[in-house]
Formats: structure tokens, sequence, C-alpha cells
């Protein structure tokens, strides 16, 4: 029984792990293209994508909203 949690264990912290990375690839270009596009558009076209993000049913248990920063 151990042995299933700690491979259930293993794989969430493998997605975890592979999902930070991309958020941290994302981020990166999203301040690359700040710095060479007007900024306020950046941050105008992102908050449009997070409301309608918000707007639809998550089946999975999810929230978007989980994992913004605060303003």
């Amino acid at each position: 029984m151990d042995s299933n949690k700690d491979r259930i264990i293993l794989e969430i912290s493998n997605v975890v792990e592979s999902l930070s990375l991309k958020i941290e690839a994302l981020q990166a270009k999203v301040n690359e293209l700040c710095k060479s596009t007007d900024c306020n558009r950046v941050k105008k076209v992102n908050e449009e994508l997070i409301t309608q993000i918000s707007q639809k049913d998550t089946t999975d248990g999810t929230h978007i909203n989980a994992l913004r920063k605060e303003k």
C-alpha cells in the first residue's frame, strides 16, 4: 500500500515540477513580450483571458483564480 502511495506522490511531484517549468518559461515569454511591445496591451489581453477562463465551468474542481497572484 505504501509503495502505491509513494508512486502516486512521485507522479504528482513530477507533474508539478513540469508545470512549474512551463510556467517559468511562459512568464519569461510574457516578460519579453512586455519589453518589446506595449505592456499595457499584454496586461489587457491577459485580463480578458483570465475573465474568459474564470467564467467557464471547471469539471476537474480546479479554478484559475487559485493560481493567480492578488492585485
